[in-house]
């Protein structure tokens, strides 16, 4: 029986495919350089003093001559990048803030997009992601037609949806340790402070009785401390066993409040660009009906977890159809079913949330024009310098923008798909590995006894009850925090 069979040959073909096709074939390409995005060109130095009367002429560089205004998006690019650098041969000079300066629209080029924050990270984030989707509804699809894939095949499933994980993890660092390292302590207390609520939060969860929140931490632990004793016992070490479930728990809230902090500023830009995308679909009623959905969709999503409202009624309901037999109950739901249906509604919401990326992403690249708009508003005057850079700043982190609304979607989705996968996943009944340490004739018996052993320590509940709460857990901490946001922008905008 071959260790690796379809998933193998599956998994090769779409890492070859990653590899040549990505250059030319790219999901993330796609996702920002097509007809849905359009830009904002700051000015130019010369189309500034024109505004403002000036010959253009009499101010220019030293010892060099001023070029004719660029026309191309990509020189519109480069003057971008210029100015966004520190060098000194840019020529400053400043116009009044009310200028009437009008700004003008250019398609997105990945040309374009090579210079920006983040920008590698984005592209190898989307494009390993949609491999991994593929794989998983092949592997989907043969396991409909076979259905022992999973137990004579090592499920590659699991390695493609974890790694996945571990890259928007990565990503999310990233963006957490760029605002970090930025100069504005705000930034950093904010972290902090997002980071300690959430570990109080998460310790007041884990507390609750599971009667109440539907983890399956409790039962997974315990059989991984039954199968952890009984292991050690047989090895003659003398132990209580692992560290108990306190410890256990302890760890999972620092962990918590280590991806609430993450998820700070991906929630604080979602509500933005909610608050923004609201303003610009205002006439279009479907549309303000999706935007409302998918940002409250968490709020129910949560209580898919909480057994008194959702969980106990459906999979203990009365459904009676018999009025003569009226002690007769069955439930509405087993619980496959259940977990079936939630796995679907937190499927569609990942997708719902993946299909309006560009609104959200148009209402981010907007801001530019905002804040021109909201510059004619005031008096005085400003430099040319910083009137471009109010514009270049913001097409330069829409990478950045698109991970903090792409990377927890990834992340939510994979996480569903993983817990999808080990539900599928019978380990006790799998024979690959133990196969393979049995019959080997270079393993000592000893040896083979306790890797067999070794072997059923990692019970698949606990590995279940970890990813239902990490489901559970980016849900609610993401709702938290594209709420605060909201509640934040409302407050700014009044004050």
């Amino acid at each position: 029986m071959a260790l690796f069979g379809v998933q193998f040959v599956l998994s090769v073909v779409m890492a070859t495919m990653l590899q040549k096709f990505s250059p030319f074939i790219s999901l993330a390409r796609w996702i920002l350089c097509n007809e849905h995005l359009v830009r904002y060109l700051h000015p130019t130095d010369e189309e500034l003093k024109g505004l403002i009367g000036k010959n253009s002429a009499t101010v220019t560089n030293k010892g060099k001559g001023r070029r004719a205004a660029p026309t191309d998006a990509r020189k519109r690019q480069t003057n971008a990048a210029a100015v966004g650098s520190n060098s000194e041969d840019v020529k400053t000079f400043t116009v009044p803030c009310n200028i009437d300066v009008q700004l003008d629209k250019a398609t997105i080029e990945e040309i374009d997009l090579l210079p920006q924050f983040l920008y590698n990270d984005y592209k190898w984030l989307i494009d390993f992601s949609f491999c991994a989707v593929i794989i998983n509804i092949l592997v989907e699809i043969f396991a409909f037609f076979l259905p022992e894939i999973y137990t004579q095949e090592l499920n590659l499933g699991l390695v493609w949806n974890f790694l996945v994980i571990f890259f928007a993890l990565k990503v999310l660092f990233s963006l957490a340790a760029a605002y970090w390292r930025g100069d504005d302590t705000g930034e950093r207390s904010m972290c902090l402070t997002f980071g300690l609520f959430f570990f109080v939060v998460a310790m007041a969860v884990l507390v609750i009785d599971e009667s109440l929140l539907d983890f399956g931490l409790d039962k997974g632990y315990e059989s991984f401390s039954e199968k952890a004793t009984e292991f050690m016992e047989k090895q003659g070490l003398s132990s209580r066993g692992p560290a108990p479930k306190w410890m256990f728990k302890l760890f999972l809230a620092v962990a918590s409040a280590v991806l609430g902090a993450f998820l700070s500023f991906p929630g604080m830009r979602l509500a933005n660009m909610y608050l923004d995308s609201l303003f610009y679909c205002s006439e279009t009623r479907i549309m303000l009906v999706l935007l409302h959905v998918n940002f409250l969709a968490p709020l129910f999503l949560v209580l898919l977890w909480v057994t008194p409202i959702l969980q106990g009624p459906l999979m203990a309901g009365s459904w009676n159809d018999d009025t003569e037999n009226i002690n007769q109950t069955e439930p509405f739901l087993t619980e496959k079913g259940y977990s079936n249906l939630r796995f679907i509604l937190l499927l569609l919401f990942c997708v719902l949330r993946l299909s309006l990326v560009w609104r959200h992403l148009q209402s981010y690249l907007d801001m530019a024009h905002e804040r021109i708009e909201k510059m004619k508003k005031e008096t005085g005057r400003i430099t040319n310098v910083e009137l471009q850079r109010k514009v270049a700043r913001v097409f330069y982190y829409l990478s950045a923008a698109a991970l903090q609304y792409l990377a927890p979607t990834i992340l939510l989705m994979f996480s569903v798909l993983m817990l999808r996968t080990l539900g599928c996943t019978d380990w006790n009944s799998n024979p690959v590995g133990a196969s393979r340490i049995q019959y080997s004739s270079l393993i000592s018996n000893s040896t083979r006894e306790a890797a067999l052993s070794l072997r059923g320590v990692l019970t698949p509940e606990l590995f279940q009850g970890v990813v239902s709460y990490l489901v559970w857990w980016l849900c609610t901490s993401w709702l938290i925090t594209s709420l605060f946001g909201v509640v934040y922008l409302k407050i700014f905008e009044a004050s």
